[in-house]
């Protein structure tokens, strides 16, 4: 009979031995610390508001391990995985630690959390509705944000009914009326509708204004001095085929027919001009059918006060109190840019939704010598002084400090005013200072561009122009993070700006874009016009100008005695990659003919 007791004791030894071998193995197992590899490359992981990310890391040597998922110090999960929804957005910091007997690996993630992104719908319609003539295509073309997320769809309903799928969609009705159409975009993160009205009409709702010197002036009352002509034209809407009849005080000029009327008046008063502009008969194919469209008229008018010739008593003598900078701000109206609104570098506050408050925006930016920018095409700044600026004799008159170096020019066109009227404001006749461009056969006078509100944050700004090219204002987030491009205190959804436009001098010079120089005649333009003792990193450079360089809109010059305003204006449509709008800056203006001050 086998002892019981003795098999006891050998099954003991046996556990023993094996219990020490087994040991050795998980010794030879465990020899190293554990190994972490993120299944991000970055260890970055990208998500979306109420959206779940999971992050799944994989660990070598992790025998008896422990796991710990930190935020904020505090432990949120012990699992080998981790899995969390964020309501806010942001930058969430993870550390995620292994630790085992042999040692401890620690790894840092970074979660950025964005909001949602459903599409956001952008249309330049005109403000005062869309109209279209019967039997004719109109095409919309929107701007649609957020194209590139996950199961991007487009739809264009009208009656009920989808009538196109794809991002443009063509409308064309031969019956007059009002058609409501929807369009209807969704992606991944949600759907975005937007509704709009098109009226299908016989005859367009035809409109001939007078400019007005500024976008804020009401007025168009246009003042000259007794010899000095006056340039009208209207500005038109709708119009395809104009035909211009002019008066004077009732009496038709029969031999004048064109859109601008050079008015010369003959004697000092108040002359009424006025001018009748007319669609002419035409035929159009509807369709099957055939329509033809009746002629229509409209008349505008304007009052020209004409002074005695120019007097020396409206010139406004310095004295010792006399400043060498400009001393008022009276606009600043510029195009949506960068710098628009902006927050950092630019100096905004956020509570510049006033013309008001923007004007003194830009009198503070001038007073400490801070650039101040004009946004794309059109933008502008005007100026005055405490005094009269005179014309000198083969030297320059006034200067304007930009930021202008070799490599990076940014043209502003210089425009002059007298204060005719001696009523203290830049309501009468701008002319233009010549440079080197005008006259030119790529140089466009009396260009616009009409901007239009984007619908939502971050978006770029879309622009028609008066040639019929479409484009936009690039929004660049990498750089900057205002909600918008489109000034606070411009009210309207859309606004026009006029002026001459240059041919666009910026090209890509291997990987780097230049926006190069012009010979001379603007603001922040490293020109041959820069005067000595300038920098030319941008910090102190100055161009000069010359009232004798003022001409008439036709190109003749006209010889200003001095000048009481200056505006300075973008004067090219144009943008340069990554670094985004062509954009005059200024940090301030100078009266050449003080000498006494710094």
């Amino acid at each position: 009979m086998i002892n019981k007791n003795f098999i006891g004791v050998l099954y003991l030894i046996l556990f023993i031995f094996v219990s020490c071998n087994r040991d050795d193995v998980i010794e030879k197992e465990i020899a190293q610390k554990p190994v972490i590899t993120l299944d991000s490359e970055t260890g970055v992981y990208a998500t979306k508001i109420g959206k779940t990310v999971t992050i799944v890391p994989s660990v070598e040597y992790k025998q008896n391990a422990i796991y710990s998922w930190i935020i904020d110090g505090k432990l949120v999960s012990t699992e080998p995985t981790y899995s969390a929804m964020w309501t806010t957005e942001g930058e969430v910091y993870i550390t995620f630690r292994v630790e085992t007997l042999v040692g401890t690996a620690e790894e840092e993630l970074r979660v950025d959390v964005s909001n949602l992104a459903p599409p956001v719908i952008s249309m330049t319609l005109p403000s005062q509705g869309l109209k279209v003539l019967s039997g004719t295509d109109y095409v919309f073309t929107p701007d649609i944000q957020n194209q590139d997320e996950d199961n991007f769809e487009c739809q264009w309903i009208r009656n009920g009914e989808v009538v196109g799928t794809g991002i443009t969609y063509t409308f064309n009705e031969s019956q007059l009326g009002s058609y409501p159409i929807t369009i209807k975009a969704s992606n991944v993160d949600g759907e975005t509708t937007k509704e709009l009205t098109v009226e299908v009409v016989e005859t367009m709702p035809y409109k001939a204004t007078f400019e007005t010197p500024s976008y804020f002036q009401t007025s168009t009352n246009r003042n000259t001095f007794l010899g000095r002509p006056i340039f009208l034209s209207p500005t038109l809407e709708y119009f395809d085929n104009p035909q211009y009849t002019w008066s004077v005080d009732g009496k038709v000029i029969e031999s004048e027919t064109n859109s601008t009327y050079k008015f010369t008046p003959a004697t000092a008063g108040d002359y009424t001009v006025k001018v009748n502009v007319t669609e002419s008969l035409r035929t159009k194919s509807a369709l099957t059918r055939n329509i033809t469209r009746a002629a229509t008229s409209i008349s505008t008018e304007v009052v020209v006060h004409c002074f005695d010739n120019e007097q020396m008593d409206n010139f406004r003598s310095t004295t010792t109190s006399s400043s060498r900078v400009q001393s008022k701000v009276y606009e600043y109206t510029p195009a949506p840019g960068q710098f628009i609104n902006e927050l950092q570098t630019a100096g905004f506050t956020g509570n510049e939704t006033t013309q008001a408050s923007a004007i003194a925006y830009a009198t503070k930016r001038l007073s400490n010598k801070y650039y101040v920018s004009l946004g794309g095409f059109g933008g502008y700044l005007i100026v005055g002084f405490d005094h009269s600026v005179p014309k000198a004799t083969n030297t320059y008159d006034f200067s304007i400090q930009g930021n202008a170096f070799d490599g990076s020019s940014e043209p502003g066109i210089i425009w002059v005013m007298q204060d005719i009227n001696k009523n203290g404001l830049p309501d009468d006749e701008w002319y233009e200072l010549k440079g080197s461009e005008t006259g030119k056969e790529r140089t466009t006078q009396d260009y616009s561009v009409t901007y239009y509100r984007p619908s939502g944050k971050g978006m770029s700004v879309q622009w028609t122009d008066s040639k019929g090219t479409t484009g936009k204002i690039d929004y660049l987030q990498e750089y900057h993070a205002q909600d918008y491009y489109y000034p606070q205190w411009i009210k309207e959804d859309s606004y026009t700006l006029r002026g001459t436009c240059l041919e666009a001098n910026n090209k890509l010079v291997g990987n780097i874009w230049k926006n190069l120089s012009y010979d001379w005649g603007y603001a922040d333009n490293y020109g041959t016009d820069r005067l000595a003792g300038n920098t030319v990193d941008g910090s102190g450079q100055q161009n000069g100008f010359k009232i004798s360089n003022a001409i008439y809109r036709d190109g003749s010059s006209i010889d200003l005695k001095y000048i009481d305003f200056i505006k300075v204006q973008v004067g090219a449509n144009t943008k340069s990659g990554p670094i985004g709008e062509l954009s005059t800056e200024v940090f301030s203006f100078y009266d050449l003919s003080i000498t006494n001050q710094q």
